[in-house]
């Protein structure tokens, strides 16, 4: 009887037990934001990818002659191929007057192309847009188009008489034109003291044929030849004709077969060359004697005594630009060619009036004073004050508010419950403090960011206490043999980055993280849809931003939105790409822990004026070509050399608004310059993006490990190490975005494991008794 009723209590707590487990995991399923239903649009939507307005690039805008004129150039959007890039054509002469308009769809990478049916040399001014399928826009390219004219040479002739028929007295002065428009060339002979006599020029085949009476015109003469499309021109030079009276054999003939008889050929060898009158070709002549013959000889009139290179040019004669004033008294060796220099050789653009370096043309302070350091417009440079980009300081910092409870997550109690006030709730202040300590500047936080934000799943965010340690002054690390594993690209040439954990310091004291997350993959990669995570749930919230419980919040991408001020009636989670000014030089979002600073997406170009989007050199190992699409992290990423902007650490030397001499510099990037498209797991085909994001590499000596951001500083020499449920698996330790657990016991399970533990007792006693 007591073995029974030990069995039946048994049984009932093993019910009570299993029934509480059924109840509590339907509650918990019942807590978890249903994304499907879910009526708030945010970033973390993963089945509602936010609709970004494309972004254009206009590629060639100049054309040689005889090219088809074709705009092409590329978009980045949502879904390339359909989007539609339309062009409006105005004339240059008049902007008010639409000559043409067109319109492609861009094909599945994104490029398109349109044809200007223009033939003829001039230019245009063209208007290029960008629609997706959504109606969103991009911003309007205006730029100028032209169709280049041909450079046109002076023209050159051959000459050869062919003697009248037996009994006839017409003969033939013919040859062959050296011009790239044969067919507009005309040729006539002037016999001394008479009219002209016009030749008859056949464009195809480039000859000519002047009929001429031995018995009426003169023997001697000169030959012209204009020609020109474009450019019209023309060349003469004296002629005599070789009529024969009754002379001798020897004075007939022709040696060497050129068309000049030998009596009045200079160069009886001449080769199987065009020649001139006096029977020389120019392989054989040295006009201004000047040691190049004349076939060689760009420069034909060369003084005498003057030394010449192999051209046959002197110093003096050369004019790279064309500007007409030789190289050696050209003082701007540059000039457009569409502009009129001075006797100096500089046109008004070029001009520098003030002497600073920066010609007038560009020169926005035109009256610097003499020994006056300026940047790249003409103005005086201050030395930027590195500490001056940081943001929150002195107790200005914006109250903001962790929305994640309205986003569907758990509520953050952190903080106080209204902007400076008190209790507690989601609302902070950022903070941020500076010093500057033995040529470092020292940063003090308490990594609240300077905008509002999500926790996620890791909630929820709390104020810290972050100390950073930035090197005023850089240095390249040149010492290479570093170890490779986290930055392949590297290649041990300079230190790896944290592949999990902080990289830099964004200028609001938020710490910036490597691309991977807890389990290893790229967090990145996973907030586009990439790949599907089946080791941990992880998602990015605004600004692709997120708590690691208490570890504090952090980026992995972006950043950019620490500038961004809604506009009216805009909130947070209207933040995007695409609100970010694309018209100016983005300002510093952060310092890398070598001491170098971290850009915003949009730099300067190749000309270090041009504004446009940096993007990155690394391209995704796609699951279409056998690749895991980011489910590795770092592992599926290769760097390819000029694919994008950026080096190896995602980073490059050039000029910045705060150091136009230049600075090496990161670059926070969205893109990568691969024009390879990536299909996501919704079977959308998308951009690739831009790894590494911030940077995976230190160009400069740094130190990652004085620096004091809480955890998450990557896996030590023993390798990398996965959190799952505080459990760790590996050989190190590694804080990692991990969602914050509730460790509360639900009372439930209190009460069902109580009461099988004296089902159990009472089994144990009945037993004890028996015996």
């Amino acid at each position: 009887m007591d073995g029974k009723l030990v069995v039946a209590s048994l049984v009932l707590a093993g019910l009570m037990f299993t029934s509480g487990l059924a109840v509590y995991f339907a509650s918990q399923m019942d807590d978890q934001p249903d994304d499907n239903n879910d009526s708030t649009s945010n970033e973390i939507d993963e089945t509602t990818p936010e609709n970004r307005a494309p972004t254009l690039y206009v590629a060639k805008t100049s054309f040689l002659y005889g090219e088809p004129i074709v705009i092409s150039g590329w978009v980045v959007d949502e879904s390339f191929n359909t989007t539609i890039v339309s062009i409006q054509v105005f004339s240059e002469d008049s902007l008010s007057t639409l000559a043409r308009e067109d319109e492609v769809t861009a094909d599945e990478k994104g490029v398109w192309a349109i044809t200007l049916p223009y033939e003829q040399p001039g230019s245009w001014v063209v208007d290029v847009v960008a629609t997706d399928s959504q109606g969103l826009s991009s911003s309007s390219e205006m730029t100028t188009v032209e169709l280049l004219p041909p450079i046109e040479e002076l023209v050159r002739l051959t000459i050869r008489y062919v003697s009248p028929v037996e009994n006839g007295s017409i003969g033939l002065l013919v040859g062959d034109l050296v011009h790239l428009f044969p067919a507009t060339c005309s040729v006539e002979f002037w016999p001394e003291g008479q009219s002209a006599i016009e030749g008859i020029v056949n464009g195809v085949n480039a000859t000519y044929t002047i009929p001429v009476d031995e018995d009426e015109v003169a023997d001697a003469g000169i030959l012209w030849a204009t020609c020109g499309l474009f450019d019209v021109a023309s060349a003469n030079f004296s002629y005599q004709l070789p009529i024969v009276e009754e002379l001798p054999e020897d004075e007939v003939t022709d040696s060497d077969g050129d068309g000049i008889v030998d009596a009045d050929d200079d160069c009886p060898n001449s080769p199987n060359e065009p020649v001139w009158p006096d029977g020389c070709s120019d392989s054989q002549l040295d006009s201004d004697e000047d040691g190049v013959t004349d076939d060689l000889d760009l420069c034909p009139d060369t003084n005498v005594g003057f030394s010449v290179d192999a051209n046959g040019c002197a110093e003096n004669q050369k004019d790279a630009d064309g500007d007409g004033i030789s190289d050696a008294g050209d003082q701007c060796p540059n000039t457009p060619i569409t502009e009129v220099a001075d006797a100096n050789g500089c046109s008004d653009s070029q001009k520098d009036q003030d002497g600073d370096g920066v010609q007038d043309s560009l020169d926005q302070c035109p009256n610097t004073l003499p020994s006056t350091i300026v940047d790249s417009v003409g103005c005086e440079v201050n030395k930027y004050d590195k500490t001056d980009s940081w943001v929150c300081t002195n107790g200005n910092g914006p109250w903001v508010k962790d929305y994640n409870q309205e986003e569907g997550y758990n509520a953050n109690n952190n903080g106080v419950s209204s902007a400076g006030g008190g209790g507690s709730g989601p609302w902070f202040q950022c903070e941020v403090s500076f010093s500057e300590q033995n040529n470092k500047m020292v940063m003090e936080s308490n990594g609240i960011p300077n905008h509002d934000f999500l926790s996620t799943r890791g909630c929820c965010a709390d104020e810290m206490d972050y100390t950073a340690y930035i090197t005023m002054n850089p240095v390249n690390d040149t010492t290479g043999g570093h170890s490779s594993t986290n930055c392949p690209a590297a290649a041990g040439r300079w230190e790896c980055a944290p592949d999990r954990g902080a990289v830099a310091i964004g200028v609001n004291g938020v710490p910036i993280y490597g691309p991977e997350d807890g389990p290893g993959s790229d967090a990145v990669a996973l907030h586009f849809d990439y790949f599907n995570e089946d080791r941990q749930a992880i998602e990015l919230g605004w600004c692709a931003g997120h708590s690691a419980g208490p570890n504090g919040y952090h980026y992995h991408y972006d950043a950019n939105c620490i500038y961004w001020e809604p506009g009216i009636g805009e909130d947070m989670s209207d933040y995007s790409l695409s609100k970010i000014p694309n018209d100016q030089h983005s300002p510093i979002v952060g310092w890398a822990f070598d001491g170098y600073p971290i850009y915003g997406m949009y730099g300067y170009g190749a000309d270090g004026q041009t504004i446009r989007t940096i993007s990155s050199s690394y391209v995704i190992e796609r699951t279409q070509d056998g690749g895991d699409q980011g489910y590795n992290g770092i592992d599926d990423w290769n760097y390819v050399d000029g694919v994008g902007d950026l080096d190896e650490c995602n980073g490059r030397f050039g000029p910045t608004p705060e150091f136009p001499e230049g600075i090496y510099h990161y670059v926070s990037t969205p893109v990568s310059g691969s024009q390879t498209t990536v299909t996501d797991t919704n079977g959308n085909t998308v951009g690739m993006i831009g790894f590494p994001y911030f940077l995976i590499c230190y160009h400069g000596m740094a130190d990652v490990s004085g620096q004091s951001l809480g955890g998450g500083q990557g896996p030590g020499p023993g390798g990398r190490s996965y959190e799952f449920n505080t459990e760790v698996l590996g050989y190190d330790v590694v804080d990692i975005e991990q969602p914050l657990i509730d460790e509360t016991v639900p009372m439930w399970i209190d009460l069902t494991v109580t009461m099988t533990l004296i089902a159990l007792v009472f089994a144990g006693w009945g037993s004890i008794r028996r015996k």
